[in-house]
């Protein structure tokens, strides 16, 4: 029996939960594991706002997860996870650590997505408790515009004008034994791509009514403002790359390329290059010999020079040069005022040196003013996995993540992406990797193609792909 797309919320043993504020453009999604599941971990990028990330290493001796809480609201957004643990908590749900009390083990990462409501509001501990209540009744989990992906949003390099509205994706599948799933919140700065390589969401054209593309954009935007570059040739240009591998020697050469071969075109080994080196260096010494007579006063000397020139050629230092004459006469001694302008062109030396600071850039030119953009993502499975494969596999579904956007990882990134298995069935661990990742890059997808046009963004739905592949 082959895999099969199954609803996200089927996977045995996980239960889904959303809250959000539409009013205010935010929200928050839990997964819930009444028994626990293995968990795991992986945050890219340069800022991430997580909770409880640390239990998750191998070495930790906590082993089983509770709840995973996806929010908005930035690192204020955390503060979901603490309602989370008070409703488990009521629920019995949790760590026993004896005599009738439970801790449940709640992990958690936050989205930025302020710019997009209200700044001042974000999940709360209200919201936290209300997304897990809401995983016990029918539909209180949807894709889209909902939970943790009610305000996200991608295509953010040249400000929010410019942005599309994502969402909150879902994708499942399941063979009949194994099931795997995937919850993501799609947001990021760069652009989400189909499984055909097309921008589907991502950076808007100026006037708005197609997409231009990020990449396309950060071509121009290599250097800092002191170096100006054509846009045409900021990044190097594929048929470029291609005349420079494919050329022969009857061929035009690239620009700046350099020929020093003669030769026909062949392949030389290292045998076959010391052979030729060998090579030349007996018939450099047979036309020394030829060419001079040590006993010719005429020629001998050449024969000296020539010497000397091979020796500091194996031996990779320059001749030493003859001494100057050395004037009999006692050199006069110099006069204060002659000592001071000897001196000078040292001291002008070294003040052009201090008026010549290196230039810093400014906060906006090291992108400083760009939001924090964080994709974050749950995987679930029944899967039987341990704490290490856990880990392992959070690491490589990175991949998905690099197929699905484009950039990904910046510098104010903290993408994060869980794992929790819940031990029910055996499997190749590399295979069942391989699906995952599939799985989380639908996911991806599915958070842009489910959002609706939103808080003054249109989605993938309402417009017209143009951008770069």
């Amino acid at each position: 029996m082959g895999m099969k797309i199954i609803g996200i919320s089927d996977i045995e043993g996980f239960r889904l939960g959303n809250a959000e504020n539409k009013e205010k453009g935010t929200g928050c999604t839990v997964i819930v594991c009444e028994d626990g599941a293995v968990g795991g971990v992986d945050v890219r990028g340069g800022g991430p706002a997580t909770r409880e990330t640390d239990l998750l290493r191998s070495e930790n001796t906590v082993n089983a997860v509770n709840a995973v809480v996806l929010s908005g609201g930035s690192a204020f957004g955390l503060e979901a996870a603490s309602g989370v643990m008070r409703e488990l908590a009521d629920r019995k749900i949790g760590f026993d650590v004896g005599e009738g009390i439970v801790v449940p083990i709640v992990c958690g990462a936050s989205l930025f997505d302020l710019a997009v409501g209200d700044h001042s509001a974000f999940p709360d501990v209200g919201m936290g408790m209300q997304a897990v209540r809401n995983a016990y009744v029918e539909g209180g989990f949807s894709r889209g515009n909902h939970g943790a992906g009610t305000g996200a949003t991608v295509g953010k390099i040249k400000g929010h004008d410019r942005a599309m509205k994502t969402g909150l994706g879902t994708f499942a599948c399941g063979d009949g034994f194994i099931e795997v799933g995937a919850i993501t919140a799609v947001n990021a700065v760069g652009d989400v791509y189909n499984g055909a390589g097309n921008i589907i969401a991502g950076l808007r054209s100026e006037d708005g009514g197609s997409i231009y593309g990020t990449i396309k954009t950060l071509k121009s935007m290599v250097h800092d403002n002191t170096v100006s570059v054509d846009e045409s040739t900021a990044f190097i240009d594929r048929a470029d790359v291609d005349q420079a591998i494919s050329f022969s020697d009857t061929e035009d050469k690239p620009a700046g390329f350099s020929d020093t071969s003669n030769t026909e075109d062949k392949v030389i080994s290292f045998a076959d290059l010391e052979d030729e080196v060998k090579d030349a260096d007996e018939v450099t010494v047979y036309e020394t010999e030829e060419a001079t007579d040590p006993q010719d006063p005429e020629t001998a000397a050449p024969e000296a020079e020539a010497a000397t020139e091979i020796f500091d050629e194996q031996s990779g230092s320059d001749p030493e040069p003859e001494p100057e004459p050395v004037s009999e006469a006692a050199p006069e001694e110099l006069t204060e005022e002659e000592h001071a302008a000897e001196a000078e062109p040292e001291e002008q030396q070294d003040t052009v040196q201090e008026e010549e600071p290196k230039r810093e850039l400014t906060s906006e030119e090291m992108g400083y003013d760009i939001a924090f953009n964080t994709t974050i993502s749950c995987l679930i499975t029944n899967a039987d996995l341990t704490k290490s494969q856990a880990n392992k596999l959070a690491s490589i579904l990175h991949d998905a993540y690099a197929r699905a956007i484009k950039p990904v990882h910046g510098t104010l990134d903290g993408d994060t992406i869980f794992v929790l298995a819940s031990g029910k069935q055996k499997v190749n661990f590399d295979a069942f990797a391989a699906l995952a990742t599939d799985v989380m890059q639908y996911a991806i997808i599915d958070g842009a193609m489910s959002a609706e046009g939103e808080y003054g963004l249109p989605a993938a739905r309402d417009m017209q792909n143009t951008g770069d592949k």
